[in-house]
């Protein structure tokens, strides 16, 4: 499509790496030499994360939530319109299949964003599952409406400037409309914008004509989602593991009755614990240390870092570890190797499930 190619030459411009989706639709992943400038813009002024490569399927229809309900691990019978949360959908036995964000933009109607390059898993099974409901599936991208986030303490202010108002579900922008909402990000602050097609382009030009407002990439995106004790689906956890596992209880309603793998997810949460969870670290700056590396207590191997940020913060260098439960405890200082002196510290994520 020529809307993407004509945001993908910004990013190029850049010296941008770009993943590309079905369809053409390209994520920037991360710019030449640019790493430090993306993070000042993320905390100290106002990043754009390009997601147009997100598909967005809308539900329409007096029996769309209903049907949307029984198939989440989120309560989307709490959201109010132009509110969005973040969602799953697992297995019969309760494992994650798809991590996705729930958006209500109209009385009748919610959109489910998916994670780049799951959306037509996902329009797959919601379409498999639709048998009787009275509702439309509707595919928005390209054709309607695209995905960008901005990111950062000037994100909310930028947004009013072109027409925002804190509150409003949607908002006119030239001869389209946008509806904004705020997703968690830690302390961050985060916008997520559904823009219609036909002024996308518009709207990106008008944000990176503001002093300290820039794009940025998925690695600059990851440095700080892993500050914050955000884990992301296909990197810290993934179809291997369930909600217990990744510290998801921000994605997952224990109250609101059945949906799909809710009856294995009820039991661990009453009965028992998972095997296996996510844990927060702290690793003294100058650590000989990756992604991927294994974690050791008293010369047992106990898990793997899956995230590591690459920019210390006061002399810590975070990142994520999937460990043994059992040893995932702020007591329980980490080493990383069988023989080398236990150095990281442990914290549980912000949304463990406890």
């Amino acid at each position: 499509m020529e809307i993407y190619k004509n945001i993908d030459a910004l990013h190029l411009r850049l010296g941008c790496n770009i993943n590309k989706f079905e369809g053409g639709a390209g994520l920037p992943t991360s710019y030449f030499d640019r790493l430090t400038e993306e993070i000042n813009l993320l905390l100290n002024g106002c990043g754009l994360f390009d997601l147009k490569s997100c598909w967005l399927i809308a539900l329409k229809g007096v029996e769309a939530d209903t049907f949307l309900q029984g198939m989440v691990t989120s309560d989307v019978m709490q959201l109010e319109i132009g509110q969005i949360q973040s969602s799953l959908i697992c297995g019969n036995k309760g494992k994650i299949l798809h991590h996705l964000e729930i958006f209500r933009r109209h009385e009748k109607e919610w959109i489910v964003i998916c994670d780049p390059g799951e959306g037509r898993a996902v329009g797959t099974m919601l379409d498999n599952f639709h048998v009787r409901e009275d509702l439309e599936l509707c595919l928005l991208n390209p054709s309607e409406i695209l995905r960008i986030d901005l990111i950062g303490p000037d994100a909310e202010k930028i947004l009013k400037k072109m027409g925002y108002s804190l509150g409003k579900a949607a908002w006119e922008f030239e001869h389209g409309i946008v509806s904004t909402a705020k997703l968690k990000l830690g302390n961050s602050s985060r916008f997520v914008n559904l823009v219609s097609t036909n002024v996308f382009q518009n709207f990106v030009k008008l944000v990176l004509k503001n002093d300290n407002a820039d794009l940025i990439g998925l690695e600059a995106f990851d440095e700080i989602r892993i500050s914050e004790g955000i884990s992301r689906f296909g990197v810290d956890y993934s179809r291997d593991n369930f909600p217990q596992e990744a510290g998801l209880a921000d994605h997952i309603s224990f109250k609101k009755g059945c949906y799909i793998g809710q009856e294995s997810h009820a039991r661990m949460y009453h009965r028992g614990h998972p095997n296996w969870i996510l844990s927060w670290l702290k690793i003294p700056e100058g650590s000989v240390v990756d992604s991927g590396d294994t974690l050791f207590y008293n010369e047992k191997e106990i898990g793997k870092i899956t995230s590591l940020a690459c920019i210390p913060e006061r002399g810590i260098l975070r990142g994520i570890a999937m460990v043994r439960h059992e040893f995932a405890d702020v007591k329980n200082l980490l080493s990383l190797s069988v023989d080398s002196k236990p150095i990281i510290k442990q914290e549980a994520l912000p949304f463990t499930i406890v």
